[in-house]
């Protein structure tokens, strides 16, 4: 196999590896996790986790959270919400849009739109489209009548001119 890759065309780096490969030797530096695998064993900083475990108890950073639940307890985050609901409150950010919901109102920014559609009108937005609509003032009417739309006029009356549009 070396023969297929002089030492000319391969990095200097990569000739001891590849002749290890060849040879069926791994690089030190992965002998002795090799070799750890092999016995059965899992490596240092694995084992510490691991032990925990067997024995029944959980790493240092979920114990106190673990605790807590197994008493009960909220965490300190939760405990002043927790307090409200159990009070029959809602929090603070939410008091405004429930009492506006149990009065059926709706927020400020949609009364208007809710009003017009009510009236039968259509939101300021839509009024333009809406009306020209209604009056059949469209593009499509127009392309079947043969007339263009006012944007495309200019550049086809160039073109029946002989000019190129800019």
């Amino acid at each position: 196999m070396l023969d297929k890759y002089p030492a000319a065309i391969t990095p200097r780096w990569r000739n001891s590896a590849l002749e290890k490969l060849c040879v069926g030797e791994t690089s030190s530096w992965r002998n002795s996790e090799l070799e750890k695998f092999r016995a059965g064993e899992i490596p240092g900083w694995r084992n510490y986790a691991l032990e925990k475990l067997r024995a029944g108890e959980t790493p240092r950073w979920r114990n106190s959270a673990l605790e807590k639940l197994l008493a009960r307890e909220t965490p300190r985050w939760r405990n002043s919400a927790l307090k409200e609901l159990r009070a029959g409150d809602t929090p603070l950010w939410r008091n405004s849009a429930l009492e506006k919901l149990r009065a059926l109102e709706t927020p400020r920014w949609r009364n208007s739109a809710v009003e017009k559609v009510r009236a039968g009108e259509s939101p300021c937005w839509g009024n333009s489209a809406l009306e020209k609509l209604r009056a059949g003032d469209s593009v499509l009417e127009k392309l079947r009548t043969g007339e263009t739309p006012r944007l495309r006029n200019s550049a086809l009356e160039k073109l029946h001119a002989g000019e190129t549009p800019r």
